[in-house]
């Protein structure tokens, strides 16, 4: 019973003095998921991703994408594939801008223009964002690098954030 007391009173306080809540951290929900992915990409937890640890998280990425199992990915799973920035879209009214993003990402990856994306295309994208976003050319991404510049985080970024 405390916790939901609390609760109320916390937001009628911020109700009641809007400038308090803009004194509070924010939190953006499709920071903390890309946070996350860096999480699970970065292996050994150095704070570093790595080009190995890009390409291995990216194999179960694949694999994941690709329900139907043939060894490529079509738009429709790439659109279909549920990971929470999809469900986070639609929370915002966002959905259209979020399925024409991952469909600019699909052309991007599909380097062969035959409508399906194959393991070969996906790690090549894979290298290609992170050189990208790897702004200081060392070879690997600061988890900073990758929140901020690897081509899948802009992409969602863009597409979940009203401008």
């Amino acid at each position: 019973m405390k916790r939901p007391a609390f609760a109320a009173l916390a937001l009628s306080a911020l109700l009641l003095n809007p400038a308090l809540a803009q004194t509070l951290p924010q939190h953006d929900a499709g920071r903390a998921m890309g946070e996350n992915f860096a999480q699970r990409i970065d292996a050994d937890t150095d704070g570093i991703i790595g080009e190995g640890e890009l390409l291995s998280f990216g194999e179960g990425v694949f694999a994941s994408i690709d329900t139907d199992g043939d060894g490529t990915v079509s738009l429709a799973e790439m659109r279909d594939w549920r990971y929470g920035m999809a469900d986070l879209a639609e929370f915002r009214e966002r959905t259209q801008a979020y399925e024409t993003s991952i469909a600019v990402l699909f052309d991007m990856f599909d380097r062969n223009n035959d409508g399906s994306v194959s393991v070969a295309e996906h790690e090549h994208a894979l290298r290609m964002s992170s050189r990208y976003a790897d702004l200081d050319e060392d070879g690997v991404l600061s988890w900073d690098e990758y929140l901020e510049g690897f081509i899948f985080n802009i992409a969602m970024r863009n597409a979940l954030t009203e401008r």
